[in-house]
């Protein structure tokens, strides 16, 4: 099984250190309790604060940096609160997204289904 960790986040989304990897690995488990909250028992990160890995199953694995991805654009990336020729701007919360939050739904209850072999 692929295992994830602050590391695998930091270097996907091009981070260059600049998150903690304590950070980070709050997000993968809030990620995994977000998932979790839908039915599926994905385990939750394990070791030292800063070197966390947790063991998931491929398509695990993709659910959750999907979630994860959508915590950091919601919380860190996109643009930051301002005021542009007259209009607030403010960064999405997308973790408030329907839209976003029925993708997260309709994932984990995928991860969810049975899987059954024939063979």
């Amino acid at each position: 099984m692929p295992s994830l960790t602050a590391s695998n986040i930091d270097t996907l989304f091009n981070l260059n250190g600049q998150i903690s990897d304590t950070i980070i690995e709050t997000w993968i488990d809030y990620a995994i309790d977000k998932i979790n909250g839908y039915g599926p028992e994905l385990p939750n990160m394990s070791g030292t604060a800063g070197s966390k890995t947790v063991s998931l199953e491929s398509k695990e694995r993709g659910v959750v940096l999907d979630v994860v991805r959508t915590i950091y654009y919601s919380c860190y990336k996109g643009v930051a609160s301002s005021t542009v020729g007259g209009l607030q701007v403010s960064t999405p919360d997308l973790m408030s997204n329907q839209t976003v939050l029925d993708a997260i739904k309709e994932a984990a209850r995928m991860l969810n289904e049975i899987d059954v072999s024939y063979g």
